[in-house]
Parts: C-alpha cells; sequence; structure tokens
C-alpha cells in the first residue's frame, strides 16, 4: 500500500487508479467513492452499500495521498488510512479500494471508466456533490463539468447541513438509513483522541486498526509509527508522499 501510494503521488501521465485490494471487473456498473478516510466510517460503508444495492456491481473506494480541501488534515498517515478501508472491503466481496494518481473526482470518474469498460456511478453525499461546481477546483470549470457529466452519473445521498445542490449533471437520490447523515469522520475523530467507544462511529474492522496504531491518541506516540511508514514509501525515501506530522485539525 505504502508503494501504490508513493506511484500515485507521482501525478505523471493520465489519472489512474491502482487496486490495492480486490479486482476491477469488466464491464458493468462501477460505483467510485472517493474520500479521505480519515477514518473510514460506518456513513462510508453506508454510502457504499447503497451503491451496490443500487446497482453497482462493484463499489470502488478511492484515495488520493492528499485530497482538495483537507491539505491540512493530518495525522492519521495514508497508508493506515488506505488499510483501514481495505480491512473493511475486504470482507464486501463487490469491494475493492484504490490509490488514485489524481485528487479530482472528474479525473477518477475517467480513470474507471477506462479501466472498466464500464458506467461509472459517482456516489457522494451532497456535501461533496456541492463542491463539484465550485470553480476554484478548475482551469475550465465548464469543460470539466462536461468531462464529469459523460463519463459518470450521480448518485447523491442527504448529509445533515448541506441540502441537494442544483447540479447541471445527471443526478438520482441515494436513500440511505436515517442515521446515515449525521455520522462524521470528525466524531470519529474526536472520539478516538478522547479514548471513547468507536462501534458507533466506525466499523469493528476499522476500529480495531484506530485502537491498534493509536493514530488520533494525544501526545507524539504516533509518530514513531508515521517515520516507520515513510520509510515504506520506497519511491524516493522517507517523506515520498509529502506527509506532514502536524497536529489533528479538528475541522469537519
Amino acid at each position: 500500500m505504502a508503494a501504490a501510494l508513493a506511484r500515485a503521488r507521482d501525478a505523471a501521465g493520465p489519472p489512474r487508479l491502482e487496486p490495492v485490494a480486490g479486482r476491477l471487473p469488466v464491464a458493468g456498473t462501477a460505483g467510485l467513492l472517493a474520500g479521505t478516510f480519515n477514518p473510514f466510517t460506518r456513513a462510508h460503508a453506508a454510502l457504499a452499500v447503497a451503491g451496490h444495492r443500487a446497482g453497482c456491481r462493484v463499489v470502488v473506494l478511492a484515495m488520493a495521498p492528499v485530497s482538495l480541501a483537507k491539505e491540512g488534515l493530518d495525522r492519521a498517515h495514508p497508508v493506515d488510512r488506505l488499510d483501514w478501508a481495505a480491512a473493511w472491503a475486504r470482507r464486501h466481496p463487490w469491494a475493492v479500494v484504490a490509490a488514485a494518481s489524481h485528487p479530482l473526482l472528474v479525473d477518477m470518474a475517467e480513470a474507471l471508466g477506462r479501466a472498466t469498460g464500464g458506467v461509472v456511478a459517482l456516489l457522494l453525499g451532497t456535501d461533496k456533490a456541492a463542491q463539484l461546481v465550485e470553480p476554484r477546483w478548475y482551469d475550465d470549470p465548464a469543460a470539466a463539468l462536461g468531462r464529469l457529466d459523460r463519463a459518470a452519473t450521480l448518485l447523491v445521498a442527504e448529509r445533515a447541513g448541506h441540502p441537494a445542490p442544483d447540479l447541471p449533471l445527471r443526478v438520482t437520490p441515494l436513500p440511505t438509513a436515517t442515521w446515515v447523515p449525521e455520522r462524521s469522520a470528525t466524531q470519529a475523530r474526536e472520539a478516538a483522541a478522547r479514548g471513547a467507544p468507536l462501534d458507533d462511529l466506525v466499523p469493528a474492522a476499522v476500529a480495531r486498526g484506530v485502537e491498534r496504531t493509536g493514530a488520533y491518541a494525544p501526545g507524539d506516540d504516533y509518530l514513531v509509527r508515521i517515520r516507520e511508514l515513510e520509510a515504506l514509501t520506497t519511491s524516493g525515501g522517507p517523506g515520498t508522499l509529502g506527509f506532514r506530522p502536524e497536529a489533528p485539525d479538528r475541522r469537519r
């Protein structure tokens, strides 16, 4: 996983997805759920399950080494975050985890379509859906939205505090359980930092990983693990991922 993330950090060439758990199918509809997974929560899992039930043959959990709008949100190392998502995915034969070379959803969607030759459905909440039309992410916003419209359809789930945006794209509501919109990774990080139970916030496999690594625990003990994980990024040696071991950022 460290090597896959190191390769993803080298964004030369066309956007690509490198599976680290599961395999990409040929043809069929593939769901794409992208995020920082910091950590992978029960809400992420519910969104993936909803996408599968809505007709996605597989659901790809894609993570770029650094994601848009989350550049300063450090603490759990990207290798750990990818590993936790993979621990959940291995229990679901239709789930795939992949490292993404580019953080834009349109790039990921096009990469997934090329890899599978099938239909791509973006799975996202109303909060991330609203970001799709923010011009600051694109050199040419109109061209990017045109590419996205050709590359994927959108399955959009409700997120608390984020009304459904009016998008110039193909959008289908994605129903989820009533508790899902309220769950967030911020809640999970804060609970882990307090040593509170994580059962209601993250899947059991993720909770074990968070507790085993101490990623969100106060203090500097986790910095030792960060250095060890950075040493595994053999492409260029320590620091390849550009990870900065700073104090946790509590923003949502």
